[in-house]
């Protein structure tokens, strides 16, 4: 068992560190998140909000960054499902995963831009919504003011309970650490089960449809313009919102 020392001695080093790169810290790792969901996006502020409680940063400084840093990379990806080309999309989308892509379709054809909002808090399916407003022609300004709505809310929770908790354990920041992290991660598996939920929905709902959740692999070597042309083609529907 490590000893309590260097337990605090490990907190100490964290605090100094993040409060030393702090914003910038946490705006490249969020933005990163957006894009590459492997990211510890949200635990990236909470981080920093228990550092900002312990004076060494501003926690509406953090919020800001956190919120930023989430619009940037969302836009990011937004970006992507628009103008990406095949090799980038493909991967992105290999990211996102085949069938939560194909769900976040379907949920942005039913619920438009309500569910940029939403998609802010689904870790699990927020890479999808936000590809699939680009491919879907949705307006980015319209895109863009759901999803900074959304961005300072996520921003805000998580900035705000890494900070109180950070308060109260003052005198104790590795505490504050442990308690912050798992009230995140079990808020965390909870939305992964409504995910999950939420994904057996939609794939019932397009069976029932005669649509099943398949997203087809564009063609290797296939250039955007050609791209485009075929998924016309192929899906005759209008694009999602364009007003």
């Amino acid at each position: 068992m490590m000893p309590a020392a260097a337990v605090f001695g490990f907190v100490d080093t964290i605090v100094d560190w993040v409060g030393r790169v702090g914003y910038w810290a946490v705006f490249l790792v969020v933005a990163g998140d957006g894009v590459f969901p492997v990211l510890p996006g949200e635990t990236s502020i909470i981080t920093a909000a228990v550092v900002a409680a312990d004076g060494k940063l501003n926690i509406t400084l953090v919020i800001i960054a956190g919120a930023i840093g989430a619009m940037a990379g969302d836009s990011t990806a937004f970006w992507i499902g628009r103008k990406g080309g095949g090799p980038i999309r493909r991967f992105i989308g290999r990211l996102a995963g085949a069938e939560r892509l194909a769900a976040a379709e379907r949920m942005v054809e039913r619920q438009g831009p309500a569910l940029v909002f939403v998609g802010r808090f689904l870790p699990g399916f927020r890479l999808g919504v936000n590809l699939s407003c680009g491919a879907g022609k949705m307006d980015y300004r319209r895109f863009l003011l759901w999803n900074a709505a959304g961005s300072i809310v996520w921003s805000t929770q998580a900035g705000l309970l890494g900070f109180f908790l950070g308060k109260a354990f003052a005198d104790q920041l590795w505490l504050a650490f442990a308690v912050a992290f798992a009230v995140a991660g079990l808020v965390a598996a909870f939305i992964a089960v409504k995910e999950k939920v939420r994904l057996r929905r939609e794939r019932a709902l397009a069976e029932l449809e005669g649509d099943p959740l398949e997203v087809p692999e564009e063609p290797e070597g296939e250039d955007e313009a050609e791209g485009e042309a075929r998924r016309s083609q192929e899906d005759p529907r209008p694009g999602v919102g364009a007003g």
